[in-house]
């Protein structure tokens, strides 16, 4: 079976929600591209973009959640969209959710952080409650991959390395993202056995 029938067939089964970051996934990036490819992904758009505010963020992720909850819910999140679901889960917001595949999340308590965003510091320290995959590139701008390892220790959540990718986001190769949805794949694999 190719990665886009075992997908198209994963979609029959759960609602996948797209869960971008700061400036929201452009034409070009994985996630809507994957939105294309499989129209019953839906992306949880916020009202702003550019100023991220963890509340309002979260008080979005759930009403999509709510709003998508017929079938169980996988979240698809990128950078910023990460944090904006540990910090759902840490308020019991993620009833439905079956699955996080966390892509990019980065240090967004380090100094530099855009100071745009605001309520995402601190963040949780505690694990997640439903089952996750962490996936991280060892040359993320965002990210120093020694931190993404101590988030996947902290949220309980396997952690992959798939090596020196930057921000798992910008080059041709993800626009597609092939690697990306055999991850994906893989995890609702493992959810299912």
């Amino acid at each position: 079976m190719t990665l886009n029938n075992a997908l198209r067939k994963y979609t029959e089964k759960y609602q996948f929600l797209n869960v971008p970051g700061i400036g929201d996934s452009g034409e070009n990036h994985w996630h809507t591209q994957w939105e294309n490819l499989f129209p019953e992904i839906k992306r949880v758009v916020q009202k702003d973009w550019e100023n991220p505010d963890r509340e309002a963020w979260v008080k979005n992720l759930e009403s999509y959640i709510q709003k998508y909850s017929e079938k169980p819910i996988i979240l698809i999140s990128h950078s910023l969209g990460g944090g904006a679901v540990i910090h759902a889960d840490h308020l019991n917001k993620l009833n439905g959710v079956k699955g996080v595949f966390m892509v990019a999340l980065p240090d967004i308590e380090r100094d530099d952080f855009p100071k745009e965003c605001s309520g995402f510091v601190p963040m949780p320290k505690s694990k997640l409650f439903i089952p996750g995959i962490m996936v991280s590139s060892e040359n993320d701008e965002w990210c120093a991959i020694e931190v993404a390892e101590k988030w996947s220790d902290r949220l309980a959540i396997p952690l992959i390395n798939i090596g020196k990718k930057n921000h798992i986001c910008g080059a041709e190769e993800f626009e597609i993202w092939e690697e990306g949805k055999e991850l994906l794949v893989n995890f609702l694999d493992s959810l299912n056995d």
